[in-house]
């Protein structure tokens, strides 16, 4: 559980300077329907569902995913994932920035494998159902990868290296060039969500309204809230309330600062609508939480 609140605040470290790369293993909260909360990163994602099933929202596409299933996520697009209650979702996920497999200069292997691909005109499959040669062979070798990380022993980092430059060599050549420019209006909409996602990040703590939002964003309410849940699969007031509860859920397991402040830190004004909203997500009280962490 506390994982999952790490993930849905984006702090989870995706490796360092030296070795810009981590593999996190992800068991989800069966009893919610939203699992991993939308958010993006700069880093590319490569995931494999390890029990269950479930759905990735990416951007504004979805795939139903089961045990095996690969997804490939460049980096900066919005991603999210939801599950049946009651249904585990569990994935493990190799998380890395792209500059650790670039060139030291800009050759060949730079240019046409690497830059061709960060300019999207060459797309990797994003959704894998390991079924064909190729596709199994990339499961078998992120699965290499996670038990090399695990066990880290001597030069554990350059055989990871090593299979994630035949990952993106089995990737690129099952590619496709990309010959239809995504439509502006699609551009549009991810880069406002992930401002209005951004705004409700730094201004949590504070009233947030839907008029204040549709004004700030110069956009209508009514469009506003559509285009929100198209991307996100969460209104705008079921964001900034789970949003909150994850912020309190931290603060109620780090400090031992009081329910009825914790509420008012995190944006809730009265203490019974806080409760409401926390049960509504925890399955608990707020006491309830702290008592068993």
């Amino acid at each position: 559980m506390n994982e999952k609140y790490k993930l849905l605040r984006e702090q989870l470290p995706h490796g360092n300077a030296l070795f810009p790369l981590m593999v996190h293993e992800i068991e989800t909260d069966c009893s919610f329907k939203e699992r991993v909360s939308c958010h993006w990163h700069d880093e590319i994602e490569i995931l494999v569902v390890t029990k269950g099933q479930g759905e990735i929202h990416i951007d504004n596409r979805s795939y139903f995913l089961k045990k095996d299933t690969i997804v490939f996520i460049s980096s900066n697009h919005l991603h999210s994932m939801t599950g049946e209650t009651g249904v585990p979702f569990d994935f493990f996920a190799v998380v890395f920035d792209q500059a650790f497999l670039n060139s030291f200069v800009n050759d060949v292997i730079q240019q046409q494998y690497f830059n061709s691909v960060k300019r999207k005109e060459t797309m990797f499959p994003e959704f894998i159902l390991p079924e064909l040669e190729w596709e199994q062979n990339i499961l078998c070798l992120l699965l290499e990868i996670r038990e090399t990380f695990e066990k880290k022993e001597t030069a554990y980092e350059l055989s990871i290296k090593a299979k994630l430059y035949v990952i993106w060599y089995l990737l690129y050549i099952h590619s496709r060039k990309s010959r239809i420019t995504p439509p502006k209006y699609a551009d549009y909409q991810i880069e406002v969500t992930k401002s209005i996602i951004e705004y409700i990040k730094e201004h949590y703590e504070s009233r947030i309204s839907l008029t204040e939002l549709s004004k700030k964003f110069n956009i209508s309410e009514g469009h506003l809230c559509r285009f929100f849940k198209s991307m996100t699969k969460m209104s705008v007031v079921e964001y900034i309330n789970y949003y909150r509860i994850s912020i309190s859920a931290e603060l109620l397991k780090d400090t031992g600062r009081d329910v009825g402040e914790i509420a008012g830190m995190t944006g809730f004004n009265n203490i019974s609508y806080y409760n409401k909203i926390f049960r509504k997500y925890m399955h608990m009280t707020p006491t309830q939480f702290r008592q068993m962490i």
